[in-house]
């Protein structure tokens, strides 16, 4: 596979001009991967963000074409309520890290992570954003577990696919946080999906800690 140097790349914001090859891009980054990995989108999607609905974030190779972008969408999908699930304010500014896809020759170089950092840069001060992951894609979750995301819920959407429901605030730090007790945190990797359902619903939330990795966390004050 091809590796090349990421200084070399040129990030900027899309316009309705490049839905074409958005379009192409997301089509060839998911082609072999299942909804239940991956949620395909139409262009009707793309159009509308472009339009106004959200922002799209685009990265260009020196000779001009898309290697990679990242969606960050204004207002929740309806089958994604995170504002009804998570107790948030009823006028909470929800903004939403709505997919990414990266080029195969551009894939090692970090720039999920990169394009989940500049989102969150772009998104409004203020914002509650979250993003959903299938539990099948850990390169998706881990990636926004690294940049400050906690995985609150395990729910079913997208016509019945599994995803974690994740969160974070974009500037603001969230007082509604767990405790993040790390002598009883539990290792994502050991635990089946249902129990990791049952102690999300109980308020634990899945975090990425300094020594144990990516673990679930109770909230202050609770057992396991």
């Amino acid at each position: 596979m091809t590796r090349h140097v990421s200084s070399e790349l040129h990030w900027g914001l899309l316009g309705p001009g490049d839905l074409d090859r958005i379009v192409a891009l997301h089509t060839q980054a998911i082609r072999g991967m299942c909804p239940d990995q991956v949620r395909p989108e139409s262009p009707e999607f793309f159009a509308a963000l472009l339009e106004g609905a959200g922002r799209i974030v685009g990265v260009c190779d020196p000779a001009g074409d898309l290697v990679a972008y990242g969606v960050l969408q204004d207002g929740p999908d309806p089958g994604t309520r995170p504002d009804l699930w998570l107790g948030w304010p009823e006028d909470a500014r929800i903004q939403k890290l709505a997919g990414s896809s990266v080029a195969e020759a551009y894939r090692g170089l970090r720039l999920q992570r990169t394009l989940i950092r500049r989102r969150i840069e772009l998104a409004d001060p203020d914002a509650y954003l979250y993003a959903t992951a299938a539990p099948s894609n850990p390169a998706s979750w881990r990636s926004l577990l690294h940049e400050g995301f906690e995985i609150r819920r395990l729910r079913r959407v997208y016509q019945d696919s599994l995803r974690y429901l994740m969160a974070r605030r974009a500037r603001m730090a969230d007082t509604s946080a767990a405790g993040g007790d790390a002598s009883a945190a539990r290792s994502l990797d050991e635990l089946l999906l249902d129990e990791q359902d049952r102690l999300l619903s109980q308020g634990w939330r899945g975090r990425l800690l300094a020594q144990a990795g990516c673990v679930l966390v109770p909230p202050e004050g609770a057992g396991s």
